[in-house]
């Protein structure tokens, strides 16, 4: 399997160090190392089962939405958006729903994964399809539970949800299952996954138009993609400190940046740049340098007040 890592803020080794580890709870949430944790182990259980012709993307963002999708896996058996819960305790699914153990009772969780892993995933097929490429299968978003201390009871999910114990039948499924993309319909969505090529107008695409055909594809395109599985690895990770988009809120897809000189039907307007951004120092805004400074110079006052302990009763 070929995995292909986009997490920002990983280092040349793949690991995350002090100033990076702090830079990514700032942006994403003080249990996001958890998350990236459970995302490897799961990845890593994926790639020893599944061999050629499966490639997985990690922590993808799609273009100026802003949208990361923590797991896109391509391969024979289809397309699929993977979200990694690292929760722990008891929690529900009915439907869309997404509930927590309160007491004998559930209730609504704070974050629906349910919804936010069903967004994702069309916010792909959407980031796609912009692209004049009619998506020859669904995609189908997945939820799996990250950590063993989640137990989830599903009532009819809107979804495929994933205990522990359901992850090894899953990759069976998918290592033995019945092919609906041919290796070069792979390499072709993965091209135009990391290498979008936007249309410069809004056209319809012909009804006659097979699925899974794409306007302007050639066989230099799919030789392209190929070139991207032997290189793709080494890669530079993306930044996302250039968005900012809330997966809670209905994302915008209006993704197609404006040409000059071509007329578009409906043309957009990039995001001014962020005064702040050009301000950085260490990679980090002067927001995120005063909450270090903070975090900081409370571990030093703990310290002292450690130290003044030991020497005063000494």
């Amino acid at each position: 399997m070929k995995i292909i890592d986009k997490t920002p803020f990983l280092n040349d080794k793949g690991e995350l160090g002090i100033s990076q580890r702090i830079q990514g709870m700032l942006k994403y949430g003080f249990n996001w190392p958890n998350e990236l944790q459970a995302q490897k182990a799961i990845i890593t259980y994926f790639d020893r089962q599944l061999e050629k012709g499966y490639t997985l993307i990690r922590n993808y963002i799609l273009g100026q939405s802003g949208i990361m999708v923590p797991i896109i896996l391509l391969g024979p058996t289809g397309i699929y958006v993977i979200h990694i819960a690292f929760e722990r305790g008891r929690y529900e699914v009915k439907g869309e729903a997404w509930n927590v153990a309160a007491g004998e009772a559930y209730k609504p969780a704070p974050v629906n994964l349910i919804q936010r892993t069903m967004r994702m995933a069309n916010a792909v097929k959407s980031f796609i399809e912009r692209q004049r490429v009619r998506l020859p299968v669904d995609i189908e978003p997945v939820l799996i539970a990250g950590d063993p201390g989640l137990h989830i009871e599903s009532v009819q999910p809107a979804i495929r949800v994933l205990m522990i114990d359901g992850i090894k039948s899953f990759v069976s499924g998918l290592a033995t299952g019945q092919p609906v993309l041919s290796n070069e319909q792979v390499y072709e969505l993965t091209d135009r996954l990391l290498n979008p090529h936007f249309p410069r107008k809004e056209q319809v695409m012909p009804p006659g138009e097979p699925r899974g055909s794409v306007e302007g594809s050639a066989p230099q395109e799919v030789s392209r993609a190929r070139a991207i599985f032997d290189a793709s690895q080494n890669a530079k990770p993306f930044d996302p400190s250039d968005f900012d988009f809330d997966m809670d809120e209905e994302p915008n897809f209006d993704i197609t940046p404006p040409v000059a000189g071509v007329a578009e039907t409906s043309p957009v307007e990039l995001p001014a740049p962020s005064k702040a951004r050009s301000k950085r120092t260490l990679g980090m805004s002067p927001m995120q340098l005063a909450i270090v400074a903070v975090l900081v110079l409370a571990l030093v006052c703990i310290l002292a007040g450690f130290g003044y302990y030991v020497f005063a009763f000494s």
